[in-house]
Protein backbone atom coordinates (compact mmCIF):
# COMPACT_ATOMS: atom_id res chain seq x y z
CA UNK A 1 0.00 0.00 0.00
CA UNK A 2 1.23 3.76 -1.10
CA UNK A 3 1.30 5.58 2.23
CA UNK A 4 0.66 8.65 0.00
CA UNK A 5 -1.26 11.51 2.35
CA UNK A 6 1.71 10.92 5.04
CA UNK A 7 4.69 10.64 1.94
CA UNK A 8 3.25 13.30 -0.22
CA UNK A 9 3.89 16.26 1.89
CA UNK A 10 7.58 15.22 3.18
CA UNK A 11 9.06 14.80 -0.62
CA UNK A 12 7.29 18.38 -1.22
CA UNK A 13 8.99 20.04 1.44
CA UNK A 14 11.99 17.86 0.51
CA UNK A 15 12.34 19.34 -2.85
CA UNK A 16 11.45 22.55 -2.24
CA UNK A 17 14.21 22.96 0.56
CA UNK A 18 16.56 21.51 -1.81
CA UNK A 19 15.62 23.98 -4.68
CA UNK A 20 15.99 26.76 -2.28
CA UNK A 21 20.02 25.75 -1.12
CA UNK A 22 20.36 25.16 -5.14
CA UNK A 23 18.96 28.25 -6.01
CA UNK A 24 20.96 30.20 -2.86
CA UNK A 25 24.09 28.65 -4.80
CA UNK A 26 22.60 29.70 -7.85
CA UNK A 27 22.20 33.41 -6.78
CA UNK A 28 26.15 33.09 -5.91
CA UNK A 29 27.26 31.82 -8.54
CA UNK A 30 25.28 34.43 -11.00
CA UNK A 31 26.67 37.25 -8.68
CA UNK A 32 30.01 35.71 -9.65
CA UNK A 33 29.30 35.65 -13.38
CA UNK A 34 28.56 38.93 -13.42
CA UNK A 35 31.23 40.42 -11.22
CA UNK A 36 33.77 38.21 -13.88
CA UNK A 37 32.18 40.11 -16.84
CA UNK A 38 32.52 43.23 -15.36
CA UNK A 39 36.04 42.16 -14.18
CA UNK A 40 36.62 41.28 -18.08
CA UNK A 41 35.07 44.78 -19.56
CA UNK A 42 37.45 46.72 -16.96
CA UNK A 43 40.61 44.93 -17.29
CA UNK A 44 41.32 43.66 -20.61
CA UNK A 45 42.47 45.36 -23.17
CA UNK A 46 40.99 46.85 -25.51
CA UNK A 47 37.48 45.65 -24.37
CA UNK A 48 38.12 47.97 -21.95
CA UNK A 49 36.68 50.31 -25.19
CA UNK A 50 32.58 48.59 -24.56
CA UNK A 51 32.42 50.99 -21.50
CA UNK A 52 33.00 54.12 -23.48
CA UNK A 53 29.37 53.16 -25.00
CA UNK A 54 27.46 54.53 -22.02
CA UNK A 55 29.29 52.05 -19.49
CA UNK A 56 28.17 49.15 -21.52
CA UNK A 57 30.35 46.55 -20.35
CA UNK A 58 29.28 47.24 -16.92
CA UNK A 59 25.33 46.92 -17.49
CA UNK A 60 26.16 43.85 -19.54
CA UNK A 61 27.56 41.82 -16.05
CA UNK A 62 24.42 43.26 -14.52
CA UNK A 63 22.21 41.81 -17.30
CA UNK A 64 24.26 39.11 -17.61
CA UNK A 65 24.25 37.65 -13.81
CA UNK A 66 19.82 38.88 -13.33
CA UNK A 67 19.49 36.29 -16.63
CA UNK A 68 21.49 33.61 -15.13
CA UNK A 69 20.13 33.65 -11.98
CA UNK A 70 16.61 33.77 -13.96
CA UNK A 71 17.01 31.14 -15.78
CA UNK A 72 18.67 28.20 -13.97
CA UNK A 73 16.30 28.98 -11.07
CA UNK A 74 13.63 29.49 -13.24
CA UNK A 75 12.18 32.04 -10.87
CA UNK A 76 10.51 35.93 -11.65
CA UNK A 77 11.86 38.91 -10.41
CA UNK A 78 10.39 42.11 -10.07
CA UNK A 79 11.97 45.20 -11.67
CA UNK A 80 13.25 46.32 -8.34
CA UNK A 81 14.35 43.01 -7.36
CA UNK A 82 16.35 42.93 -10.69
CA UNK A 83 18.41 46.12 -10.13
CA UNK A 84 19.13 45.00 -6.37
CA UNK A 85 20.15 41.53 -7.52
CA UNK A 86 22.11 43.12 -10.46
CA UNK A 87 23.57 45.75 -8.32
CA UNK A 88 25.19 43.11 -5.80
CA UNK A 89 27.17 41.81 -8.90
CA UNK A 90 28.18 45.12 -9.23
CA UNK A 91 29.22 45.74 -5.76
CA UNK A 92 31.14 42.23 -6.33
CA UNK A 93 32.22 43.35 -9.98
CA UNK A 94 34.18 46.63 -8.75
CA UNK A 95 35.74 44.60 -5.49
CA UNK A 96 37.41 42.21 -8.28
CA UNK A 97 38.19 44.65 -10.58
CA UNK A 98 40.16 47.20 -8.19
CA UNK A 99 41.88 44.09 -6.59
CA UNK A 100 42.71 42.94 -10.13
CA UNK A 101 44.01 46.63 -10.69
CA UNK A 102 45.83 46.74 -8.03
CA UNK A 103 47.24 43.52 -8.35
CA UNK A 104 48.13 44.51 -11.89
CA UNK A 105 50.03 47.70 -11.07
CA UNK A 106 51.45 46.80 -7.81
CA UNK A 107 53.78 43.54 -9.70
CA UNK A 108 53.55 44.69 -13.35
CA UNK A 109 53.33 47.56 -13.20
CA UNK A 110 50.32 47.66 -15.93
CA UNK A 111 47.58 49.98 -15.64
CA UNK A 112 44.39 48.94 -17.32
CA UNK A 113 43.01 50.94 -20.14
CA UNK A 114 46.21 52.58 -20.55
CA UNK A 115 46.85 51.19 -24.46
CA UNK A 116 43.06 52.48 -25.30
CA UNK A 117 43.02 56.08 -23.80
CA UNK A 118 46.69 56.80 -25.48
CA UNK A 119 45.62 55.30 -28.54
CA UNK A 120 42.08 57.90 -28.57
CA UNK A 121 44.47 60.41 -27.39
CA UNK A 122 46.52 60.30 -30.30
CA UNK A 123 43.33 59.96 -32.68
CA UNK A 124 42.15 63.28 -30.83
CA UNK A 125 45.38 65.70 -31.61
CA UNK A 126 44.52 65.20 -35.06
CA UNK A 127 41.28 65.59 -34.48
CA UNK A 128 41.30 69.30 -32.91
CA UNK A 129 44.98 71.19 -33.25
CA UNK A 130 43.53 73.39 -30.68
CA UNK A 131 43.73 70.88 -27.82
CA UNK A 132 46.89 69.58 -28.22
CA UNK A 133 48.68 70.95 -25.06
CA UNK A 134 45.56 69.08 -22.59
CA UNK A 135 46.35 65.93 -24.86
CA UNK A 136 49.92 66.36 -24.05
CA UNK A 137 48.77 67.06 -20.38
CA UNK A 138 46.77 63.96 -20.66
CA UNK A 139 49.34 61.79 -21.81
CA UNK A 140 52.04 62.78 -19.16
CA UNK A 141 49.84 61.55 -16.64
CA UNK A 142 49.72 58.19 -18.25
CA UNK A 143 53.16 57.71 -18.27
CA UNK A 144 53.38 58.81 -14.45
CA UNK A 145 54.23 56.15 -12.47
CA UNK A 146 51.29 54.77 -9.92
CA UNK A 147 51.49 53.73 -6.60
CA UNK A 148 48.37 52.40 -4.33
CA UNK A 149 48.64 52.29 -0.78
CA UNK A 150 45.93 50.11 1.61
CA UNK A 151 43.66 53.13 1.97
CA UNK A 152 43.65 54.41 -1.25
CA UNK A 153 42.32 50.29 -2.38
CA UNK A 154 39.71 50.58 -0.20
CA UNK A 155 38.96 53.81 -1.01
CA UNK A 156 38.65 52.90 -4.64
CA UNK A 157 36.62 49.71 -3.93
CA UNK A 158 34.59 51.72 -2.33
CA UNK A 159 34.05 54.44 -5.01
CA UNK A 160 33.82 51.78 -7.89
CA UNK A 161 30.92 49.90 -5.77
CA UNK A 162 28.90 53.07 -5.32
CA UNK A 163 29.40 53.57 -8.91
CA UNK A 164 29.11 50.27 -10.77
CA UNK A 165 26.10 49.24 -8.32
CA UNK A 166 23.42 51.19 -9.97
CA UNK A 167 24.78 50.87 -13.43
CA UNK A 168 24.94 46.91 -13.21
CA UNK A 169 21.32 47.36 -11.57
CA UNK A 170 20.30 48.68 -14.72
CA UNK A 171 21.42 45.60 -16.72
CA UNK A 172 19.16 43.60 -14.37
CA UNK A 173 16.07 45.83 -15.22
CA UNK A 174 16.75 45.46 -19.06
CA UNK A 175 17.33 41.45 -18.46
CA UNK A 176 13.60 41.68 -16.49
CA UNK A 177 12.29 44.31 -18.74
CA UNK A 178 13.26 41.64 -21.99
CA UNK A 179 12.39 38.48 -20.52
CA UNK A 180 8.49 40.04 -19.85
CA UNK A 181 8.73 41.25 -23.22
CA UNK A 182 9.89 38.06 -24.13
CA UNK A 183 6.95 36.50 -22.48
CA UNK A 184 4.17 38.42 -23.92
CA UNK A 185 5.39 37.73 -27.81
CA UNK A 186 4.86 33.75 -26.47
CA UNK A 187 8.59 33.25 -27.34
Amino acid sequence: MFPGPVFIPWMIFLTRSLVEVNCSEERLKSIGIGAICILASTTVPYLVLINIFLLSGIIIGGAVAAYSYIIKCQTRLTISEAFVFSSLAGIAGSAVTVAAHYFLITFFQYRPGKEEFTALLEWMRGVSPEDDMLITQYQEMLQAPVEISFPVFFVNIFVTAVFYAPVAGLGGICTVWWLKSQARKGG
